[in-house]
């Protein structure tokens, strides 16, 4: 979720309350509901599109959205390769093959 500093005018001095602030917590919850994934996966961040220095607050936001997909990037990896899915998916090329030919 991003361009979080138009929605309030607090966050746009001060970042850290990010997390707490209302309006952001509706938003979570209305994208978590719309597209159907669960809260955590949804991280606010503020573009940098003015900004001339780069701003502590705004990359601790920027850093803890790309460590969230990075942590959801190794349990889908670590998904695919467990056997039980290399099993599931070897039964099902196995079946889809079997219907080709029939």
């Amino acid at each position: 979720m991003t361009k979080i500093d138009e929605l309030d005018l607090d966050l746009q001095v001060d970042y850290t309350n990010v997390f707490k602030d209302k309006t952001i917590k509706r938003l979570v919850e209305t994208v978590s509901k719309t597209f159907g994934v669960p809260r955590n996966n949804v991280m606010p961040v503020k573009n940098y599109e003015q900004e001339t220095d780069v701003e502590t607050d705004i990359n601790i936001l920027t850093l803890l959205a790309l460590r969230r997909l990075q942590q959801l990037a190794a349990d889908h990896l670590e998904l695919l390769t467990s056997p039980e899915v290399a099993a599931a998916a070897d039964s099902a090329v196995e079946e889809s093959m079997m219907s080709d030919t029939a």
